[in-house]
């Protein structure tokens, strides 16, 4: 069996629907794959994925089982493995140093988890990453996100998409000069937030233009995906988007260049409503780069040549023995009412015990 720990977040976020979607791969390719999450009876009812779910705050690992873990954290959850070998899924550079100081070298092949045996990265700049934090040698198997099918372009119209909680400033400033450009005109600029996937699909799919907020990226999802649905993407690559944000079929910014965004979003513009076959070829060129790398038949291929090595016999990934182990919500605070009622009779007895000491002190 193959096991994915998957934090349980209140809604799937683009780092959890990428292992359901693995996780379905693996099934189909004919493994025993799972996701696990803490919480017993965890699910997402609005996410509707086929992907088999384990829940409970441990779960029994057989010989020969697998345990993939996300890189989250840093090695601030390396105990939970107890030593057996794991197999790191790593969707972010960011998250791989997390939990490391300055003056102090992290332990392993694999950074400050001496148990990792391979990783999985997400993208190009991920791996490149990756051959210079662990040991040469350390098994690298890169296997892609996919884009879903529901990316499509529609009949796109004067509008500019954009998701507002990353690099918000450099975004509005962006914005706000091409307001005052006097070029807005008849143009709607559309705030992409707070809804499901298939309302991002609906606006992306009409959007002529995406402004890419970019910023310590994976892979930088949301700019595949509009490129994906025929937008012109504008924006920043937050390093992970270099792969696909290329200059022939984008406009690449500098960082926090917010007078070029400004520049090359009315370019883009005016490509829109005066060059319209130039506009049409690079927005078709970036879709059909993105959807040449993001294919589900790619994915589950590159996951088919992974695991054909992590599940092999004799592979170092395999648990050797039967083993009980923890999710990361066996050590995360209390959530439900009754523990929230408890830590809160605890914290007031305490504080009411110190006062009645302090009170009694001469």
């Amino acid at each position: 069996m193959i096991r994915f720990m998957a934090p349980d977040l209140p809604t799937p976020s683009g780092g959890i629907k990428v292992i359901y979607r693995y996780v379905e791969h693996l099934c189909a390719l004919g493994h025993d794959a799972r996701v696990w999450h803490g919480t017993p009876g965890f699910a997402y009812d609005s996410w509707g994925s086929t992907a088999p779910v384990d829940t409970g705050h441990q779960v029994d690992f057989a010989p020969g089982d697998v345990l993939v873990m996300p890189e989250s954290g840093g090695s601030k959850w390396s105990f939970l493995s107890e030593g057996h070998p794991v197999v790191m899924l790593v969707q972010g550079m960011d998250f791989v140093f997390a939990n490391s100081d300055f003056l102090v070298d992290e332990p392993g092949a694999y950074p400050g988890w001496p148990q990792a045996t391979a990783a999985l990265p997400i993208s190009d700049a991920i791996e490149v990453f990756l051959q210079r934090a662990c040991t040469p040698g350390f098994p690298l198997h890169s296997v892609p996100v996919q884009i879903e099918d529901w990316f499509v372009p529609r009949p796109k119209e004067k509008r500019i998409a954009l998701m507002p909680r990353r690099r918000r400033e450099d975004l509005l400033g962006a914005v706000q000069l091409v307001r005052r450009s006097g070029h807005l005109r008849d143009w709607e600029i559309v705030l992409i937030d707070g809804m499901t996937q298939q309302q991002v699909a609906e606006e992306l799919g009409r959007a002529a233009i995406f402004l890419f907020g970019a910023e310590r990226e994976g892979v930088g999802l949301p700019g595949a995906e509009a490129m994906a649905s025929g937008c012109y993407v504008v924006g920043f690559t937050g390093d992970g988007a270099k792969e696909y944000m290329l200059p022939q079929h984008a406009s690449v910014i500098a960082d926090s260049d917010v007078v070029d965004m400004c520049d090359r979003t009315l370019e883009a513009m005016d490509w829109f409503e005066n060059s319209r076959e130039l506009f049409d070829d690079r927005a078709g060129r970036g879709r059909e780069w993105v959807r040449s790398r993001h294919s589900a038949e790619l994915v589950r291929a590159r996951l088919d040549v992974a695991f054909a090595a992590i599940t092999a016999p004799g592979s170092a990934a395999l648990l050797s023995t039967q083993v009980r182990l923890s999710h990361y919500q066996a050590h995360a605070p209390a959530t439900d009412v009754v523990n929230r009622s408890r830590m809160a009779v605890r914290r007031y007895g305490r504080r009411f015990i110190d006062a009645t000491l302090k009170g009694s002190q001469p």
